[in-house]
């Protein structure tokens, strides 16, 4: 019966069938695991870059929620194939991932320009 309740449940990325390069990373490498894997599943998931970034920034909302105060940031996510980028962030809150050919930029910043109690 245990065994049937772990097949039901959804399964996380084939990081073996993905090329995945860390451009550049100022996280912690247990943040940046979670960010590899997290991006490679958006990867297999999603077609667009759009979704492709929604799905990382809901699901790092998700494992890492913010409390809402203002000093305590939010993550942002960017994801495409070409694109430039100039980003303020915290201390220690910042990878450039490549996975295949789809570039992301993760990282945690104070401004939050919603309210998060709306996720």
């Amino acid at each position: 019966m245990e065994e049937e309740l772990q097949d039901n449940q959804p399964k996380g990325p084939d990081l073996k069938k993905h090329t995945i390069r860390t451009m550049y990373s100022l996280m912690p490498s247990e943040f940046e695991t979670i960010a590899i894997e997290t991006c490679a599943w958006a990867v297999e998931k999603h077609k667009n870059y759009k979704d492709m970034a929604t799905f990382v920034f809901k699901e790092f909302a998700k494992k890492f929620p913010s409390s809402g105060k203002a000093t305590e940031g939010v993550y942002h996510v960017i994801a495409g194939a070409h694109f430039a980028a100039s980003v303020s962030h915290e201390t220690r809150a910042y990878v450039h991932l490549k996975i295949d050919l789809v570039h992301f930029i993760l990282f945690k910043s104070k401004d939050s320009p919603f309210d998060v109690a709306d996720l």
